[in-house]
């Protein structure tokens, strides 16, 4: 029997009842119940199927945004981190070096000092 025109709470659940009596599964009455009542003009929220495709399309944006995010800041700390490592680097071998003129200059003083003791 073809489902009854109309967008009624009322008729609906008639159609739903009139399926599931006719062997549809529950769900499958709902579907098509609700979507007799869509084309008679009722405005029901979207069918359950464009609300999971909605829903995975925005997840899926979120996820992409996410990931894009997330490598720019590794990048960034990537940068961050080679340039401390860089400045490190050049840090000790500046210390290298200071250390290096220190005892050249100790030597020096040290050779002055027998020098003028003489």
């Amino acid at each position: 029997m073809p489902l009854i025109k109309g967008k009624s709470r009322k008729i609906i659940g008639e159609n739903i009842k009139e399926m599931e009596a006719a062997g549809h599964p529950p769900k499958q009455a709902i579907a098509a119940s609700l979507n007799e009542a869509r084309q008679s003009g009722a405005t029901l929220p979207k069918p359950h199927k464009e609300q999971q495709m909605k829903h995975h399309k925005e997840h899926e944006h979120k996820k992409e945004h996410h990931k894009k995010e997330a490598h720019a800041k590794k990048e960034h700390h990537k940068e961050k981190h080679e340039d401390h490592h860089h400045m490190h680097k050049h840090h000790a071998e500046m210390h290298k070096h200071h250390i290096k003129e220190l005892k050249h200059h100790e030597k020096m003083m040290s050779h002055h000092h027998k020098k003028m003791g003489k």
